[in-house]
Protein backbone atom coordinates (compact mmCIF):
# COMPACT_ATOMS: atom_id res chain seq x y z
CA UNK A 1 0.00 0.00 0.00
CA UNK A 2 1.62 3.53 -0.76
CA UNK A 3 3.16 4.88 2.14
CA UNK A 4 1.59 8.23 2.70
CA UNK A 5 -1.32 8.62 4.92
CA UNK A 6 -2.65 10.83 3.10
CA UNK A 7 -3.30 9.02 -0.24
CA UNK A 8 -5.78 7.18 -1.15
CA UNK A 9 -5.89 3.64 -2.00
CA UNK A 10 -5.56 2.95 -5.69
CA UNK A 11 -8.11 0.07 -6.75
CA UNK A 12 -7.92 -1.52 -10.34
CA UNK A 13 -11.18 -3.27 -11.01
CA UNK A 14 -11.12 -6.38 -13.27
CA UNK A 15 -14.34 -7.34 -14.91
CA UNK A 16 -15.44 -8.39 -18.62
CA UNK A 17 -19.13 -6.58 -17.91
CA UNK A 18 -18.61 -3.36 -19.06
CA UNK A 19 -21.70 -2.47 -16.63
CA UNK A 20 -20.66 -4.13 -13.47
CA UNK A 21 -17.29 -2.79 -14.13
CA UNK A 22 -18.38 0.38 -14.12
CA UNK A 23 -21.06 0.32 -11.23
CA UNK A 24 -18.52 -1.70 -8.62
CA UNK A 25 -15.83 1.93 -9.92
CA UNK A 26 -18.74 3.94 -9.18
CA UNK A 27 -19.57 2.22 -5.99
CA UNK A 28 -15.27 2.69 -5.02
CA UNK A 29 -15.06 5.95 -6.59
CA UNK A 30 -17.77 7.44 -3.93
CA UNK A 31 -15.60 6.87 -1.08
CA UNK A 32 -12.86 9.72 -0.46
CA UNK A 33 -10.38 7.57 0.75
CA UNK A 34 -10.39 5.09 -2.64
CA UNK A 35 -9.48 5.70 -5.85
CA UNK A 36 -10.21 3.63 -9.20
CA UNK A 37 -6.71 3.75 -11.52
CA UNK A 38 -7.95 1.35 -14.47
CA UNK A 39 -10.68 -1.38 -15.58
CA UNK A 40 -9.49 -4.54 -17.32
CA UNK A 41 -11.82 -6.41 -19.16
CA UNK A 42 -9.82 -10.10 -18.69
CA UNK A 43 -6.96 -11.55 -16.75
CA UNK A 44 -4.82 -10.70 -19.47
CA UNK A 45 -5.24 -6.72 -19.53
CA UNK A 46 -5.41 -6.79 -15.53
CA UNK A 47 -2.02 -8.06 -15.79
CA UNK A 48 -0.65 -5.73 -18.06
CA UNK A 49 -2.49 -3.02 -15.99
CA UNK A 50 -0.91 -4.39 -12.26
CA UNK A 51 2.34 -3.90 -13.83
CA UNK A 52 1.57 -0.11 -15.07
CA UNK A 53 -0.27 1.20 -12.54
CA UNK A 54 1.14 -0.74 -9.13
CA UNK A 55 -2.29 -0.65 -7.42
CA UNK A 56 -2.85 -1.36 -3.87
CA UNK A 57 -5.69 -3.43 -4.28
CA UNK A 58 -7.33 -5.56 -7.05
CA UNK A 59 -10.97 -6.55 -7.67
CA UNK A 60 -11.22 -10.08 -9.58
CA UNK A 61 -14.27 -11.36 -11.45
CA UNK A 62 -13.61 -15.57 -11.88
CA UNK A 63 -15.03 -15.76 -14.83
CA UNK A 64 -13.65 -13.89 -18.19
CA UNK A 65 -12.61 -14.40 -21.42
CA UNK A 66 -8.96 -15.29 -22.66
CA UNK A 67 -7.72 -15.47 -18.99
CA UNK A 68 -9.76 -16.04 -15.98
CA UNK A 69 -10.04 -14.39 -12.47
CA UNK A 70 -8.30 -17.81 -11.04
CA UNK A 71 -5.35 -17.82 -13.39
CA UNK A 72 -4.92 -14.05 -13.01
CA UNK A 73 -4.86 -14.18 -9.49
CA UNK A 74 -2.29 -17.05 -9.12
CA UNK A 75 0.09 -14.36 -11.61
CA UNK A 76 -0.19 -11.47 -9.04
CA UNK A 77 -0.10 -13.58 -5.84
CA UNK A 78 3.73 -15.03 -7.46
CA UNK A 79 4.86 -11.64 -9.14
CA UNK A 80 3.17 -8.48 -7.33
CA UNK A 81 1.61 -10.12 -3.90
CA UNK A 82 -1.11 -7.25 -4.17
CA UNK A 83 -4.29 -7.97 -2.13
CA UNK A 84 -6.92 -9.64 -4.57
CA UNK A 85 -10.13 -9.89 -3.33
CA UNK A 86 -13.29 -11.76 -6.10
CA UNK A 87 -16.12 -10.77 -7.22
CA UNK A 88 -18.44 -13.27 -7.98
CA UNK A 89 -22.10 -13.55 -8.39
CA UNK A 90 -22.29 -16.29 -5.63
CA UNK A 91 -24.33 -18.65 -7.58
CA UNK A 92 -23.57 -22.38 -6.65
CA UNK A 93 -20.96 -22.96 -9.30
CA UNK A 94 -19.85 -19.54 -9.24
CA UNK A 95 -19.18 -19.92 -5.23
CA UNK A 96 -17.27 -22.80 -5.67
CA UNK A 97 -14.61 -21.35 -8.19
CA UNK A 98 -14.88 -17.86 -6.10
CA UNK A 99 -14.15 -20.10 -2.83
CA UNK A 100 -11.50 -21.94 -4.72
CA UNK A 101 -9.48 -18.57 -5.52
CA UNK A 102 -8.78 -18.38 -1.41
CA UNK A 103 -6.67 -21.51 -1.47
CA UNK A 104 -4.17 -19.03 -4.35
CA UNK A 105 -4.03 -16.32 -1.95
CA UNK A 106 -7.12 -13.93 -2.49
CA UNK A 107 -8.00 -11.68 0.57
CA UNK A 108 -11.95 -12.18 0.81
CA UNK A 109 -15.04 -12.41 -1.28
CA UNK A 110 -17.63 -9.48 -2.43
CA UNK A 111 -20.94 -10.22 -3.87
CA UNK A 112 -21.45 -8.66 -7.13
CA UNK A 113 -24.13 -6.08 -6.45
CA UNK A 114 -27.52 -6.30 -7.19
CA UNK A 115 -31.15 -5.60 -6.42
CA UNK A 116 -31.69 -8.59 -3.77
CA UNK A 117 -34.91 -8.28 -1.75
CA UNK A 118 -32.99 -9.24 1.27
CA UNK A 119 -30.59 -6.80 1.75
CA UNK A 120 -30.59 -2.81 0.11
CA UNK A 121 -28.33 -1.34 -2.33
CA UNK A 122 -26.39 0.98 -0.03
CA UNK A 123 -25.69 -2.05 2.34
CA UNK A 124 -24.02 -3.85 -0.40
CA UNK A 125 -21.98 -0.70 -1.46
CA UNK A 126 -20.89 -0.59 1.96
CA UNK A 127 -20.02 -3.95 2.37
CA UNK A 128 -17.93 -3.77 -1.14
CA UNK A 129 -16.42 -0.67 0.18
CA UNK A 130 -15.55 -2.24 3.79
CA UNK A 131 -13.96 -5.05 2.02
CA UNK A 132 -11.65 -3.33 -0.06
CA UNK A 133 -10.18 -0.63 2.27
CA UNK A 134 -9.32 -3.89 4.67
CA UNK A 135 -7.59 -5.78 2.05
CA UNK A 136 -5.28 -2.95 1.41
CA UNK A 137 -4.19 -3.24 5.09
CA UNK A 138 -3.53 -6.67 4.95
CA UNK A 139 0.13 -8.47 4.18
CA UNK A 140 -0.64 -11.16 1.84
CA UNK A 141 2.37 -13.15 2.64
CA UNK A 142 0.42 -14.65 5.39
CA UNK A 143 -1.65 -16.14 2.66
CA UNK A 144 -0.52 -19.80 1.95
CA UNK A 145 -1.91 -22.17 -0.46
CA UNK A 146 -4.25 -24.59 1.26
CA UNK A 147 -4.04 -28.69 -0.21
CA UNK A 148 -7.79 -29.71 0.47
CA UNK A 149 -9.41 -33.20 -0.13
CA UNK A 150 -10.72 -32.94 -4.24
CA UNK A 151 -14.75 -32.36 -3.86
CA UNK A 152 -16.11 -35.73 -4.25
CA UNK A 153 -19.84 -36.37 -5.34
CA UNK A 154 -22.32 -35.96 -2.00
CA UNK A 155 -21.90 -38.59 0.40
CA UNK A 156 -24.10 -39.94 3.36
CA UNK A 157 -22.60 -37.91 6.14
CA UNK A 158 -24.72 -38.63 9.66
CA UNK A 159 -24.64 -36.55 12.93
CA UNK A 160 -24.44 -38.59 16.08
CA UNK A 161 -27.49 -37.60 17.67
CA UNK A 162 -28.69 -34.69 19.62
CA UNK A 163 -26.53 -32.55 21.63
CA UNK A 164 -26.80 -33.37 25.78
CA UNK A 165 -25.23 -32.94 28.65
CA UNK A 166 -21.85 -34.41 27.95
CA UNK A 167 -21.20 -32.77 24.40
CA UNK A 168 -18.82 -30.39 23.97
CA UNK A 169 -18.76 -27.67 22.51
CA UNK A 170 -16.48 -25.54 20.05
CA UNK A 171 -17.23 -21.60 19.15
CA UNK A 172 -15.43 -19.73 16.76
CA UNK A 173 -15.43 -15.89 15.91
CA UNK A 174 -13.87 -15.17 12.86
CA UNK A 175 -13.55 -11.72 10.32
CA UNK A 176 -11.18 -10.81 8.10
CA UNK A 177 -9.53 -13.83 7.05
CA UNK A 178 -11.78 -15.98 8.70
CA UNK A 179 -12.68 -18.57 5.00
CA UNK A 180 -9.19 -19.39 4.82
CA UNK A 181 -8.67 -20.42 8.39
CA UNK A 182 -12.36 -22.32 8.29
CA UNK A 183 -10.93 -23.85 5.13
CA UNK A 184 -8.08 -24.97 6.96
CA UNK A 185 -9.87 -26.27 10.09
CA UNK A 186 -13.13 -28.16 9.35
CA UNK A 187 -11.95 -30.23 6.03
CA UNK A 188 -8.96 -31.36 8.40
CA UNK A 189 -11.73 -32.70 10.92
CA UNK A 190 -12.02 -36.07 11.37
CA UNK A 191 -14.67 -38.40 10.71
CA UNK A 192 -14.66 -39.51 14.26
CA UNK A 193 -15.44 -36.22 15.47
CA UNK A 194 -18.22 -36.05 17.92
CA UNK A 195 -18.17 -32.39 18.97
CA UNK A 196 -20.15 -29.60 18.19
CA UNK A 197 -18.13 -26.64 16.38
CA UNK A 198 -20.09 -23.15 15.70
CA UNK A 199 -18.43 -20.76 13.84
CA UNK A 200 -19.18 -17.36 13.10
CA UNK A 201 -17.89 -15.80 10.19
CA UNK A 202 -18.48 -11.47 10.60
CA UNK A 203 -19.96 -11.17 7.00
CA UNK A 204 -23.23 -10.29 5.50
CA UNK A 205 -25.86 -13.37 5.58
CA UNK A 206 -25.63 -13.92 1.69
CA UNK A 207 -22.05 -15.07 2.31
CA UNK A 208 -23.30 -18.03 4.28
CA UNK A 209 -25.25 -20.63 2.08
CA UNK A 210 -22.46 -20.80 -0.44
CA UNK A 211 -19.75 -21.11 2.06
CA UNK A 212 -21.41 -23.76 4.18
CA UNK A 213 -21.90 -25.69 0.31
CA UNK A 214 -18.49 -25.52 -0.53
CA UNK A 215 -17.23 -26.34 2.94
CA UNK A 216 -19.48 -29.64 2.86
CA UNK A 217 -18.25 -30.59 0.09
CA UNK A 218 -14.50 -30.64 1.22
CA UNK A 219 -15.29 -32.15 4.51
CA UNK A 220 -15.68 -35.78 6.04
CA UNK A 221 -18.01 -33.85 8.92
CA UNK A 222 -21.72 -32.37 8.28
CA UNK A 223 -21.38 -28.49 7.32
CA UNK A 224 -24.82 -26.83 7.89
CA UNK A 225 -25.72 -23.46 8.18
CA UNK A 226 -26.86 -22.45 12.09
CA UNK A 227 -29.79 -20.68 11.14
CA UNK A 228 -31.80 -23.25 9.76
CA UNK A 229 -31.18 -25.46 12.65
CA UNK A 230 -32.51 -25.27 16.13
CA UNK A 231 -31.17 -28.61 18.12
CA UNK A 232 -27.65 -29.19 17.09
CA UNK A 233 -26.02 -32.24 16.72
CA UNK A 234 -22.88 -34.27 17.66
CA UNK A 235 -20.39 -33.87 14.99
CA UNK A 236 -21.31 -31.64 13.25
CA UNK A 237 -20.27 -28.24 12.15
CA UNK A 238 -22.41 -25.06 11.92
CA UNK A 239 -21.75 -21.65 10.49
CA UNK A 240 -23.75 -18.36 11.26
CA UNK A 241 -22.85 -14.66 10.30
CA UNK A 242 -22.37 -12.60 12.91
CA UNK A 243 -25.97 -10.78 11.17
CA UNK A 244 -27.84 -14.02 12.81
CA UNK A 245 -27.03 -12.92 16.45
CA UNK A 246 -26.79 -16.48 17.40
CA UNK A 247 -26.71 -18.12 20.66
CA UNK A 248 -26.53 -21.33 22.50
CA UNK A 249 -29.68 -22.08 25.09
CA UNK A 250 -30.34 -25.03 27.44
CA UNK A 251 -33.03 -25.81 29.53
CA UNK A 252 -33.35 -27.31 33.08
CA UNK A 253 -33.26 -30.75 31.66
CA UNK A 254 -30.31 -30.12 30.04
CA UNK A 255 -31.24 -29.80 26.19
CA UNK A 256 -29.69 -27.29 23.93
CA UNK A 257 -30.99 -25.52 21.14
CA UNK A 258 -29.77 -22.20 19.03
CA UNK A 259 -31.44 -19.27 19.04
CA UNK A 260 -31.07 -16.14 16.72
CA UNK A 261 -31.65 -12.58 17.21
CA UNK A 262 -29.54 -11.90 20.29
CA UNK A 263 -27.50 -9.16 18.07
CA UNK A 264 -25.88 -7.02 20.71
CA UNK A 265 -28.75 -6.50 22.86
CA UNK A 266 -26.22 -7.96 25.76
CA UNK A 267 -25.38 -4.58 27.18
CA UNK A 268 -23.98 -3.54 23.80
CA UNK A 269 -21.74 -6.73 23.59
CA UNK A 270 -20.65 -7.71 20.13
CA UNK A 271 -22.55 -11.08 18.52
CA UNK A 272 -19.20 -13.47 18.99
CA UNK A 273 -18.79 -12.18 22.09
CA UNK A 274 -22.64 -12.99 22.84
CA UNK A 275 -21.97 -16.54 21.12
CA UNK A 276 -19.09 -17.60 22.97
CA UNK A 277 -20.16 -16.37 26.34
CA UNK A 278 -23.44 -18.72 25.90
CA UNK A 279 -21.44 -21.70 25.69
CA UNK A 280 -20.91 -21.55 29.41
CA UNK A 281 -24.14 -23.35 29.41
CA UNK A 282 -21.96 -26.80 28.48
CA UNK A 283 -21.42 -28.58 31.48
CA UNK A 284 -18.94 -30.35 29.64
CA UNK A 285 -15.78 -27.80 30.09
CA UNK A 286 -16.40 -26.00 26.16
CA UNK A 287 -13.86 -24.49 24.09
CA UNK A 288 -13.63 -20.87 22.97
CA UNK A 289 -11.74 -19.62 19.67
CA UNK A 290 -10.72 -16.53 18.04
CA UNK A 291 -9.47 -16.30 14.83
CA UNK A 292 -8.10 -13.57 12.56
CA UNK A 293 -10.17 -10.82 11.96
CA UNK A 294 -10.09 -6.35 12.70
CA UNK A 295 -11.58 -5.35 16.08
CA UNK A 296 -11.89 -6.55 18.98
CA UNK A 297 -15.07 -8.96 18.66
CA UNK A 298 -14.79 -12.29 20.86
CA UNK A 299 -12.48 -10.76 23.32
CA UNK A 300 -15.00 -10.15 25.98
CA UNK A 301 -16.86 -13.59 25.25
CA UNK A 302 -13.83 -15.06 25.50
CA UNK A 303 -12.78 -13.85 28.37
CA UNK A 304 -15.74 -14.24 30.66
CA UNK A 305 -15.98 -18.30 28.77
CA UNK A 306 -12.70 -18.62 30.39
CA UNK A 307 -13.07 -17.75 33.71
CA UNK A 308 -16.61 -19.84 33.95
CA UNK A 309 -13.87 -22.77 33.24
CA UNK A 310 -13.64 -23.51 29.85
CA UNK A 311 -10.82 -23.88 27.44
CA UNK A 312 -9.85 -20.20 25.47
CA UNK A 313 -7.59 -20.50 22.90
CA UNK A 314 -6.76 -17.59 19.62
CA UNK A 315 -5.18 -18.06 16.30
CA UNK A 316 -1.18 -16.92 16.34
CA UNK A 317 -1.39 -13.80 15.15
CA UNK A 318 1.69 -14.47 13.06
CA UNK A 319 -0.60 -16.78 11.09
CA UNK A 320 -3.65 -13.84 10.71
CA UNK A 321 -4.14 -12.10 7.60
CA UNK A 322 -5.73 -9.71 10.36
CA UNK A 323 -4.16 -9.79 13.73
CA UNK A 324 -6.75 -7.49 15.91
CA UNK A 325 -9.18 -10.02 17.41
CA UNK A 326 -6.53 -12.27 18.63
CA UNK A 327 -4.29 -9.18 19.99
CA UNK A 328 -7.55 -8.14 21.34
CA UNK A 329 -7.98 -11.30 23.23
CA UNK A 330 -4.42 -11.78 24.34
CA UNK A 331 -4.91 -8.22 26.18
CA UNK A 332 -7.51 -9.63 27.89
CA UNK A 333 -5.70 -12.63 29.49
CA UNK A 334 -8.66 -14.92 28.15
CA UNK A 335 -6.98 -17.22 26.45
CA UNK A 336 -4.76 -20.18 27.59
CA UNK A 337 -3.89 -21.57 23.83
CA UNK A 338 -2.15 -20.07 21.14
CA UNK A 339 -2.23 -22.24 17.57
CA UNK A 340 -1.87 -21.20 13.57
CA UNK A 341 -4.92 -22.16 11.98
CA UNK A 342 -3.21 -25.53 10.42
CA UNK A 343 -2.94 -26.71 14.07
CA UNK A 344 -6.38 -26.19 15.48
CA UNK A 345 -7.99 -29.29 13.67
CA UNK A 346 -5.19 -31.45 15.14
CA UNK A 347 -6.11 -29.93 18.60
CA UNK A 348 -9.60 -30.12 18.83
CA UNK A 349 -9.24 -33.73 17.74
CA UNK A 350 -7.18 -34.45 20.80
CA UNK A 351 -9.36 -33.24 22.91
CA UNK A 352 -12.26 -35.75 22.01
CA UNK A 353 -9.29 -38.54 22.33
CA UNK A 354 -7.88 -37.42 25.54
CA UNK A 355 -11.47 -37.57 27.59
CA UNK A 356 -12.37 -40.59 25.49
CA UNK A 357 -15.53 -39.46 23.26
CA UNK A 358 -13.52 -40.16 20.12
Amino acid sequence: MNSSLNSRIRVLVVDDSVLMSRQIANILGDDEKLEVVGRAKDGMEALAMVEALKPDVVTMDVEMPRMNGITALKHIMVRYSIPTVMISALTTEGARTTFDALKYGAIDVIAKPSRREDESLDAQKADIISKVKRAASIRTGRSRYIRMPQATQAQEKNSRGLADEQTRFIGMAAGTGGYYALLRIIPALSTSFQDILVAMLLVSNRYVAPFVAYLDSHSSVPVKAARTVITPEKGVCYICSGEDGLVLAADSRGRFTFKLGAGSSNGGEHPADNLLRSLTACKTKPVGVVMTGSGTAGANGLHSLRRAGGIGVVQDINNCLDPQMPLAALERDAAEKVLPDYLMAEFLTRLGYRDGRN
